[in-house]
């Protein structure tokens, strides 16, 4: 059996670089040479941590799931894609036959196999096997690298709609990392009225002035939650997007959104509780929306990258060979050297 290199974390913030056999194909099945996969938060998560939660990576995993590649080999059932054809690999295999997939919630699925999720390997490496239902075609104008961003955002595009967002809805988007921008591009394409973005880092805070937010507010420099109230008559915003995962950016989702309004969670904390206040929530009568993954919405977000005028791929900063992933998760964990999205090509 062939053989071919991937990236293994070893436990916490160590990565080492092993062959591994390249697996058979079945009937259904396609092999893929991944092309280039984005390092995602979560990957960042389990890199400092070990952990997301109960999920607990083993002593020797391969993280990592917005990936792209070529189709170097299909089963004898496979006719959606063909030998040389450029794909996005959609991460999520669910079982399609309990109650959450059958009533089309198939993020939700209980036995899902997520890649790079504990036990499941992920695609930090050069080939992968998927189902034939999970792989999507690239476009033609589209390069590899780019094709790995359709993945957060079709997280984020299912989180605009799990909010009900209507075009001239004002909104704001706490964090502006790869998902926060991803964000912003879908409301600005969906027609939004004012666009708040809030964030830490200067270079961050420029790509969100690029992408089209109408006011973008340094949170080390101004006081937030003030300022979008002032900036809005004191009403507050219809939708407040949580795209850090941090307790003071929870607190802020809540206390700036309008009443009646919505707040959308997408940030994945690194603690195991988070707390707001009951009071306001009830006052507002606030539906706090909880984004797990998406469904549904991966050729959309393709679709989109395609035809918009703004450019999604300008937030691609750093690329790494497989060999120096050790760097690149150190790099975006730290948040150093302007990185916004990193991109591993194997």
């Amino acid at each position: 059996m062939k053989k071919a290199k991937a990236a293994y974390l070893l436990g916490k913030r160590k990565f080492v670089i092993d062959e591994f056999e390249i697996p058979e194909y079945g009937d259904d099945e396609v092999l893929i040479q991944i092309k280039a996969i984005g390092i995602c938060g979560s990957d960042v998560h389990y890199f400092l941590d070990g952990r997301i939660g109960d999920q607990i990576v083993p002593e020797k995993f391969i993280i990592g799931h917005e990936a792209t590649g070529q189709v170097v080999a299909t089963g004898k059932n496979v006719n959606s894609v063909k030998e040389g054809d450029r794909v996005v690999i959609e991460p999520a295999i669910p079982c399609g036959k309990c109650e959450l997939c059958i009533t089309g919630r198939p993020n939700l699925c209980p036995y899902v196999k997520f890649l790079g999720t504990p036990p499941i390997l992920g695609a930090f490496r050069q080939f992968i096997v998927m189902p034939e239902k999970n792989v999507v075609k690239l476009p033609e104008t589209m390069s590899f690298a780019e094709g790995t961003l359709a993945e957060p955002l079709a997280i984020a595009l299912y989180g605009i709609f799990l909010s009900d967002f209507r075009p001239g809805d004002s909104v704001a988007i706490l964090g502006a990392g790869p998902i926060g921008l991803s964000v912003l591009f879908c409301c600005k394409y969906g027609g939004a009225g004012q666009i708040f973005v809030t964030e830490l880092i200067e270079e961050r805070a420029e790509m969100a002035k690029k992408l089209g937010a109408d006011y973008v507010l340094l949170a080390d420099r101004v006081n937030i939650e003030k300022e979008i109230l002032h900036l809005t008559g004191e009403r507050g915003v219809d939708i407040s997007f949580e795209c850090a995962g941090e307790q003071e950016t929870i607190d802020q989702m809540i206390n700036i959104a309008a009443p009646g309004g919505k707040s959308v969670i997408f940030g994945i904390p690194a603690e195991d509780r988070i707390f707001f206040d009951p009071h306001v929530v009830r006052r507002k009568q606030l539906p706090i929306i909880s984004v797990r993954r998406s469904a549904f919405t991966t050729e959309k977000a393709l679709l989109m990258m395609n035809k918009s005028s703004l450019k999604l791929n300008s937030i691609i900063t750093h690329k790494f060979p497989l060999e120096n992933i050790q760097d690149a998760l150190e790099m975006v964990a730290s948040k150093r050297n302007g990185v916004i999205k990193a991109i591993i090509e194997p």
